[in-house]
């Protein structure tokens, strides 16, 4: 029996040994494959026992795989570059993978590019045709050309061309693909679904813009704003006094008082209510700085009073300290990318006159196509998050979104392949004190649908179980304290009336 099993063991190890040395030659075989202007390095990855990628830019730290993986590096055209990381054949899932990256792009994203392996993807990653980081557009100057790859082009041609990669790698093609980003990721996904719709068979878009140019022009006017005004200047301190303010005037409205505005627009907050008296004790704000603060929680207005953008949702803790560069990243849009001028002064800016010229010179990093029918056609699915304490992009735009592709499609149709899914208390993509885990952007893999995002896409995919709920946790020092379920909208969850506070299972997902 012993030797018996002994050459068992043997004669597993051999296999496995044929096995790694056949898929490291299937590997170094991509460099020879050919696709249409596109070049390929392909390198066998064996950690030993991790390998480590020691600067990421998104996550700003090292990145480390324990997997052995293939490791192909692509170059399209003359810079639009990707990275395509395939697991062995015996630990692919048989599905491939696109993930987005924030900000205006640049760079690789390796943590995502890890999180996908690990969970058995084949998956890719583009810089979007240009170096740089996330708040870092000079790379426009000069190079006009590079507004349409990073608008979607790009997006479009890796994952064509990681498709035919894992097929020859494989010897067959996947038997699905998925698209997962969230900020500049989540337009990303938009601009899939939008113009792509062949690309991807399901599609997770986190908090989302629409359109850069008007979400830009919205961050460029409010970051200056609080510089600007002297008597009315707000410091971290005063915003911190008024978001507590504003939460414990509308805790309670979903039943349970618990911290979080589970619902901010039906939060009536009354902004005088901050303004000293003089007979208050405490803090308390100047009317110069209530009305300052009133500002920043207002749309983006023209002229006649028409909104160009929506405001953040009450209750979101808004970044004072970084408000001016912040502004600086909306500026140097219209500064890099819109007039090719490194000296363009904001202080120019014309409302009226100028965004319609960044609109017209940047289409195509505008998403707001709302007929998805040729996406839906496919019997692919979408599933948008978005944060209610996001200080970036406006929850209130994917809601805007969400409800046009509904008036254009049709409610009915709309639900069959679209569900939005807003987060209280989270903010951009990740953080903030409520429920802000749930398999999204840099989380770990969970690998249980009711908690994972990504998972439950698949669910709705493969077998056409549509998300009910969606299982998020709060996580703190490594702990679980708190979970709630997420409801598709304009579902929200409330408290049953009985049970623990923090558990999921005595929250109920109800129509408003």
């Amino acid at each position: 029996m012993t030797e018996s099993f002994g050459m068992t063991a043997l004669l597993l190890i051999v296999a496995s040994a044929n096995g790694a040395q056949a898929a490291d030659q299937a590997c170094s075989n991509l460099q020879s494959l050919r696709l249409e202007n596109t070049k390929l390095v392909a390198t066998p990855i064996a950690p030993s026992p991790q390998w480590t990628l020691e600067s990421d830019t998104l996550t700003r730290g090292p990145v480390s795989v324990t997997e052995p993986f293939c490791r192909v590096q692509g170059r399209i055209e003359t810079e639009i570059e990707f990275e395509l990381w395939l697991p062995p054949p015996s630990r692919w899932n048989g599905k491939h993978l696109g993930v987005g990256n924030g900000g205006y792009a640049g760079f690789i994203n390796y943590s995502s590019l890890a999180h996908g392996l690990k969970r058995g993807y084949a998956t890719a990653s583009t810089d979007t045709g240009h170096k740089g980081g996330p708040a870092d557009a000079s790379w426009a100057l000069g190079h006009p050309e590079r507004i349409e790859n990073y608008g979607g082009r790009a997006q479009h041609l890796t994952a064509t061309a990681a498709k035919r990669i894992l097929k020859a790698y494989y010897a067959k093609p996947a038997r699905y693909s998925y698209f997962m980003g969230c900020s500049n990721g989540g337009q990303q996904g938009l601009t899939a679904a939008q113009r792509y719709p062949a690309d991807y068979d399901g599609i997770v878009s986190g908090a989302p813009g629409t359109s850069f140019p008007d979400m830009s022009t919205y961050v460029m006017l409010s970051g200056r704003a609080n510089a600007a005004n002297a008597e009315g200047q707000l410091t971290q301190q005063d915003m911190e006094h008024a978001v507590r303010r504003m939460v414990a005037a509308c805790d309670k409205n979903d039943g349970v008082e618990d911290g979080l505005i589970e619902h901010p627009p039906s939060c009536k907050f009354d902004f005088d209510s901050l303004t000293c008296s003089g007979a208050e004790q405490g803090h308390c704000l100047s009317r110069a700085q209530v009305a300052n603060l009133r500002s920043l929680f207002s749309p983006l207005q023209d002229a006649a009073g028409n909104e160009i953008y929506p405001p953040p949702a009450i209750g979101t803790i808004l970044p004072v300290s970084e408000l001016a560069r912040r502004g600086k990243l909306g500026a140097d849009m219209y500064r890099y990318a819109v007039f090719q001028d490194k000296n363009w002064d904001p202080a120019s800016f014309v409302l009226e006159r100028d965004l319609p010229i960044a609109r017209q010179r940047l289409k195509a990093l505008i998403s707001d196509e709302v007929d998805l029918s040729a996406f839906e056609r496919r019997n692919a699915r979408l599933i948008l998050y978005h944060g209610w304490d996001d200080s970036g992009p406006s929850p209130y735009n994917s809601i805007n979104y969400y409800e046009a592709v509904r008036s254009t499609v049709g409610a009915q149709r709309t639900d069959s392949f679209f569900r939005m899914f807003m987060v209280p208390g989270m903010y951009h993509c990740r953080g903030g004190p409520g429920p802000n885990s749930f398999g999204n952007a840099g989380d770990p893999p969970v690998l249980d649908a009711r908690h994972d995002v990504l998972m439950a896409l698949e669910q709705w995919v493969e077998r056409g179980a549509a998300p009910e709920q969606i299982v998020a946790s709060h996580v703190q020092e490594g702990q679980v304290t708190r979970t709630r379920p997420l409801c598709p909208y304009p579902k929200r969850a409330r408290y049953k009336g009985a049970g623990d506070t923090n558990r999921a299972e005595n929250f109920e997902c109800v129509a408003p």
